[in-house]
């Protein structure tokens, strides 16, 4: 049985609540500014995740950031914004007060974005 029209709407309300995630073509991914020490706490975090949910994400290290990536044929799931939710849960608790900073500066970008799609 394929995805109905209401799996969509619910998957793209689900989309719009992840700060900072972009979804297109199948892939669904996120940038986090992390440390050293803090990337392998998050790595952790994800293995956890990625085994219980049966999801295989491409998670890499740059100089001063964590990149996830989740690639699917057929689109992105429920389950891969369930694994977004959990390792942005993750973050929020692993980086602290940067993460909170960043969270609010897209929170402000998604509010505006609202406003004026309502206006």
């Amino acid at each position: 049985m394929g995805r109905t029209e209401q799996d969509d709407n619910v998957l793209l309300d689900a989309l719009r609540e992840l700060n900072g995630w972009e979804a297109d073509d199948g892939r669904l991914a996120r940038t986090l500014p992390l440390d050293e020490s803090q990337h392998a706490a998050l790595a952790e975090q994800i293995k956890i995740f990625a085994d219980t949910l049966n999801v295989r994400p491409d998670v890499t290290r740059s100089e001063q950031a964590t990149l996830i990536v989740l690639s699917r044929d057929g689109g992105v799931s429920l389950t891969d914004v369930t694994f977004a939710g959990r390792v942005e849960s993750a973050y929020i608790t692993i980086a602290g007060e940067l993460a909170a900073q960043e969270h609010a500066e897209l929170a402000k970008g998604r509010f505006a974005r609202w406003r004026r799609r309502n206006q």
